[in-house]
């Protein structure tokens, strides 16, 4: 019984671990194809249009006629949820082919940061300096900027992970040249990062007004899909940009969607 009992004090940690390994795999799976060529809006696209298929299924049973009640005010925010959190996060993947996987997934520290930030500011978060619990708070922040900082500043030799020579990954001239703007890069990495931040914030209020998380999910990717592919045309309008074949790319598109 005590053993049952410590694996469930312990599940959140290790859900949280896997997550960042996942997500770590993911972007370098993505720097590789984005090296290779591969359209960024193009992957995100069919990323959020896959996530939106694979969701319905289950919306369709757990939440059954519950379509009918999205509203005017509903959409809005379903809207405004996909700008902040599906369209312009985008951003991040153009700052991880500025940079590198390891770089990249730093930046993530900074949106518990900044939803923390947010919360406290609108007053969702309480906040003790009295308190044990306020002080590990505001020294959890710290470390997480101040690490953030550390990587962001410090440049060290480059670190090959993996031979060029991969099946899938040939790098072109462009996917060599989008690599060297990384101050350029670093600026979209907190843009993308602040802008998930806010997101946090903006999902709660979603859920107050549409409460069907099923649902809401297929929204959200649909209209994210649909921003993505808008902001994908105005930059490139070439067919063959939109074309997925058998490769690296198709299955980092669906693990991506997995993860």
């Amino acid at each position: 019984m005590m053993r049952s009992s410590s694996l469930k004090e312990w599940l959140p940690t290790i859900f949280m671990v896997m997550l960042q390994i996942f997500t770590t795999g993911s972007l370098m799976l993505v720097k590789v194809v984005m090296d290779g060529g591969l359209f960024v809006c193009t992957l995100l696209t069919y990323r959020y249009l896959l996530g939106a298929v694979l969701v319905v299924p289950l919306a369709m049973f757990f939440e059954k006629g519950k379509l009918k009640e999205l509203k005017l005010k509903a959409f809005i925010w379903i809207f405004t949820s996909a700008l902040v959190g599906f369209t312009v996060p985008g951003l991040y993947y153009i700052g991880l082919g500025d940079t590198s996987p390891g770089y990249a997934i730093n930046f993530y520290n900074i949106i518990p940061v900044a939803t923390f930030i947010l919360a406290v500011l609108f007053r969702k978060e309480p906040l003790n300096m009295r308190s044990l619990v306020g002080i590990i708070k505001v020294v959890g922040t710290l470390v997480c900027v101040g690490g953030t900082l550390v990587i962001s500043l410090y440049k060290g030799k480059v670190l090959h992970l993996w031979p060029t020579n991969i099946i899938g990954y040939h790098p072109n001239k462009a996917g060599t040249a989008f690599g060297h703007h990384h101050i350029r890069g670093t600026i979209l990495l907190v843009i993308s990062c602040l802008s998930l931040a806010v997101w946090y914030t903006v999902q709660a209020q979603m859920l107050k007004v549409f409460p069907y998380k099923y649902w809401s999910t297929v929204a959200i990717c649909f209209v994210g899909c649909i921003q993505m592919a808008i902001v994908g045309v105005a930059m490139n309008r070439e067919k063959a940009t939109w074309q997925l074949k058998w490769n690296m790319s198709l299955l980092t598109i669906v693990y991506s969607v997995i993860n």
